[in-house]
């Protein structure tokens, strides 16, 4: 693992490393010209980093039996506020307000299972891929489908502003009997409309579903089939122009993945081998 830095002058230094090092060895990374504001000097400065997480959302983020903040997502937070040298604070944030959150400074970066859209690119910058997982259709007991496009003139429960919700409205523009989409605030209204009726089904991620069928709420749910066409990368979203901020977790996300620490995660909270961060593998 990266040593800890204590102290801002000592960051400096290793920021200036990490500069270099990132340059040198990997090209693949962007480098883009350092902002006027320097957010990344802020936070060392402030002895906090602020994340926004999502703690409706396991594996991702969610509240333990004792009702701390939990999961993938937290314990990344943790680990970059670990190597800044700062203390981590957990933002509570649902998923419409993660981008909202990040541009009113509620929080200082977004952890948050956010996929880095070009259309949310326009407002915040986004880094290099931390996860990935794949889209898949869920329905209940009584409204089983064996396909995608079974959804068809068919009632889709889906959180506002997320990768899910964009997939479907993307196939179902294109079809003849058009978008029958229930938009909502959160996964637990989503999973109620589900089991009530209200939608015939559902599409998230399989990390979130894997999680919810191994609980005691996920028992009558059914995980029908994947969403062809898309993969869930997710980024780290910092604000728009922070290009210091967002090299240096390019550059942690490489340590994470390295050091084996993104793969010990991975299989703690999802219970499988780590994928791999890079398209096509």
């Amino acid at each position: 693992m990266i040593k800890i830095v204590k102290n801002k002058e000592k960051f400096l230094q290793f920021r200036q490393v990490c500069t270099v090092f990132g340059i040198a060895a990997l090209p693949l990374f962007l480098v883009g010209t350092p902002a006027s504001a320097d957010k990344l000097d802020d936070i060392v400065s402030s002895g906090a980093l602020r994340c926004g997480v999502m703690l409706d959302f396991p594996p991702l983020g969610y509240r333990d039996a004792s009702g701390n903040p939990a999961g993938f997502d937290v314990e990344t937070c943790n680990d970059i506020a670990t190597q800044l040298g700062v203390k981590p604070e957990i933002v509570e944030t649902q998923a419409p307000q993660r981008v909202p959150a990040l541009v009113s400074g509620t929080v200082d970066i977004v952890v948050g299972g956010t996929t880095p859209t070009l259309e949310r690119a326009k407002t915040v910058t986004f880094t290099d891929p931390y996860n990935v997982g794949k889209l898949v259709v869920v329905t209940g007991s009584a409204n089983k489908i064996s396909g995608f496009d079974e959804l068809k003139g068919k009632s889709v429960a889906l959180v506002r502003g997320t990768l899910p919700e964009t997939a479907y409205l993307a196939a179902c523009n294109g079809w003849s009997e058009g978008c029958k989409n229930l938009s909502l605030a959160n996964n637990a209204e989503q999973i109620t409309a589900v089991r009530q009726g209200r939608a015939n089904a559902m599409i998230e991620t399989n990390s979130f579903m894997s999680a919810l069928k191994a609980s005691p709420q996920g028992v009558d749910l059914e995980i029908c089939c994947n969403v062809p066409g898309f993969t869930d990368w997710t980024s780290i979203a910092v604000p728009k122009g922070e290009y210091g901020l967002r090299d240096w977790l390019n550059l942690f996300i490489f340590w994470q993945v390295d050091s084996g620490r993104y793969a010990e995660l991975y299989q703690k909270y999802y219970g499988t081998d780590a994928p791999s961060l890079q398209p096509g593998n």
